[in-house]
This record gives structure tokens, C-alpha cells and sequence, in this order.
């Protein structure tokens, strides 16, 4: 069962995270990058408004199976019965309507419904910007942040359990821009390379400068939280070298350092070659845009192990607890 729940946190992590960077990415990313672009995008707007409402329909239907799953888990180790009595027992429903975790589990649970109805409207819409899309990217951020309650930090007491909280709140929120929405960048970069419309190719410059500013700030914004988190969770540097929740926590950390590493390949190395403003597209602006998404690929692997290595860390007691 152990290894059950470590995969279906990460499971819903994952999901909860590609969902809001779907329409964040979008919001805040491609967007701005087209309105200010003389290029003809109208045809590669609404195949992006496509793309990011199939994944997004699956996505969300991916979170809602593991969000019941996971209560379905917790309440038979609550509980102590196997997974069928705790169902036939109703304890699942207990459990459900009587703990803080069974509250938030009610709130998330009905915001996906909410956001999923709306993802259908959206999803039958044009790809032009509307209020439902602005709705859906908003739903999904409070979805996101929402997890911070379901987790350790909710256990914390008192006014530090508030900042603690809070830490974990904004570490998801940014998780959704670096990594989260360097899937939908991926998806992006592939698009610009397969264009029909060899000119297209140069969007890639105001998207790659945009996204670099964002990936920066979040990269920022997670060391400075993931670091009042360790001091609430692990709290000294020998209980983070000898204690089982430090050193999975350890392993983590170098996992996000070898992502830094790809990220600043990406942003000294192949953003100059990529984000020159050329009024056509040139041979070598393509090969390194190749480049770029070959490494951002190697980052989304990285950042899939680092989210399995946060599921196991749900579930390891700290040593400040």
C-alpha cells in the first residue's frame, strides 16, 4: 500500500501541476508573445487551443482518478481495514466528511468537477482568449495551492504552521511555471519546428526570452521556499544528512541542481543563438531551437523523478515531527 500512495501522490502532483501550467503557459506565455508578433498566428493560436484542451480534459480526468484513489488510500490507513471494508464500512465517507484532510479532499474534488464542466465549454469554443479561459487558469492555481493542506505543512501549529503553509502554497504555485510549464513549452518548440509556415520559426525568439524571465523568478522563488520548508520539516544540516526524510530530501536537491544545470545551458548557451530578432528564420536559429528542446525534454524527465521523490516524501516522517 506504501508504494501505492507514493505513486498516486505523484500521480495527482503531477496532473494537479500540468494542469495549471497548461493556462498559465498560456496566459502569461504565448499570448503576450503573439499579440506582439507581425507573424500570421491565427492558425498556430487555434491548434495550440486545441492541444492544450485535449491534454487538459485528460489531465484533469487523470487528477480526479488519483484524488479519489488517494482518499480511498489514506482512509484505509486511517482506518486499518483492507481497501473493500473500507468501503462497505464507510469509513472511506468518515474519513471523508469528518478530517481536515476529507474537507480539502470535498473542496478539490468539486473545483475539478467545476473546472472540468467549463473545460468542456472552453474546449468546444474558438482558440480567441475568453473570461472561461481566465476562469479555467484561476481554478487551476487554487486547485494547485490547495495540495499545501494536504500535505505536512498542514500539520505544523500555530502562527509558524500559517508561514509554513503558505511556503508550500507558493512552491506549488511556481512549481507550475519551472518545471510544470516546461511541458507546454516542448509542445510549443515541436509545433514552431513542424510549421508548414517555415517563418514561424522566429516566434521562438519572444517566447524563449519571455519564458527565460518567468523560469528565472520561479527558480528563485523555489530555493527560497523549499528552504523555510526544510527548516520546518528537517530543521538542522545533521538531520538532513542522517535522518531518512533528509536524505531523500538530499536527493532531491541534486536532482533540482542538475535541472539548474540544463537551465542555464539553455539560457548562455542556446537562448543567444535562438532569441535574436531575424526577419526570417536562419538554419542555424532552427538547429539550436532542435538543442533547446532536446534539453528541455531532459529537464522534464529530471522534474518527473523529483515529483515521484516529493510523493515519498509525503508519506516519510520528518525529523521535526
Amino acid at each position: 500500500m506504501t508504494l501505492a500512495l507514493i505513486l498516486v501522490r505523484w500521480l495527482h502532483l503531477s496532473a494537479s501541476i500540468l494542469l495549471a501550467s497548461l493556462f498559465l503557459f498560456e496566459a502569461a506565455i504565448v499570448l503576450p508573445t503573439m499579440r506582439s508578433s507581425s507573424a500570421r498566428v491565427g492558425h498556430l493560436l487555434e491548434t495550440l487551443h486545441r492541444l492544450t484542451c485535449r491534454t487538459a480534459l485528460w489531465t484533469v480526468l487523470v487528477a480526479l482518478m488519483s484524488w479519489f484513489t488517494w482518499s480511498w488510500l489514506v482512509a484505509s490507513a486511517m482506518s486499518g481495514d483492507d481497501l473493500l471494508q473500507c468501503l462497505q464500512s464507510g469509513d472511506w465517507w468518515t474519513v471523508l466528511t469528518t478530517t481536515q484532510f476529507g474537507s480539502i479532499w470535498l473542496f478539490r474534488a468539486i473545483l475539478s468537477l467545476i473546472f472540468g464542466i467549463i473545460l468542456w465549454v472552453v474546449a468546444r469554443a474558438s482558440g480567441k482568449p475568453t473570461f472561461l479561459q481566465t476562469t479555467l487558469a484561476g481554478l487551476s492555481v487554487i486547485e494547485l495551492v490547495s495540495l499545501a493542506w494536504a500535505g505536512h505543512a498542514a500539520a505544523s501549529p500555530g502562527p509558524f504552521g500559517v508561514v509554513h503553509v503558505l511556503a508550500d502554497a507558493l512552491h506549488l504555485l511556481t512549481s507550475a511555471f519551472w518545471p510544470g510549464a516546461l511541458v507546454p513549452l516542448a509542445a510549443v518548440l515541436l509545433l514552431l519546428l513542424k510549421s508548414t509556415q517555415i517563418e514561424n520559426i522566429v516566434l521562438a525568439a519572444p517566447l524563449v526570452r519571455r519564458f527565460s524571465a518567468c523560469s528565472l523568478i520561479a527558480v528563485a522563488s523555489l530555493a527560497f521556499t523549499g528552504m523555510v520548508n526544510s527548516i520546518f520539516m528537517v530543521g538542522s544540516f545533521r538531520a538532513l544528512v542522517t535522518s531518512p526524510y533528509g536524505q531523500i530530501l538530499a536527493s532531491k536537491l541534486m536532482l533540482f541542481c542538475a535541472m539548474i544545470g540544463f537551465g542555464a545551458w539553455n539560457l548562455f548557451l542556446l537562448k543567444p543563438r535562438i532569441a535574436v530578432d531575424l526577419p526570417t528564420a536562419s538554419l542555424g536559429q532552427k538547429n539550436a531551437v532542435r538543442l533547446l528542446l532536446r534539453n528541455v525534454l531532459w529537464e522534464i524527465v529530471l522534474g518527473t523523478v523529483v515529483l515521484l521523490i516529493v510523493g515519498l516524501l509525503g508519506i516519510t516522517p520528518p525529523p521535526m515531527r
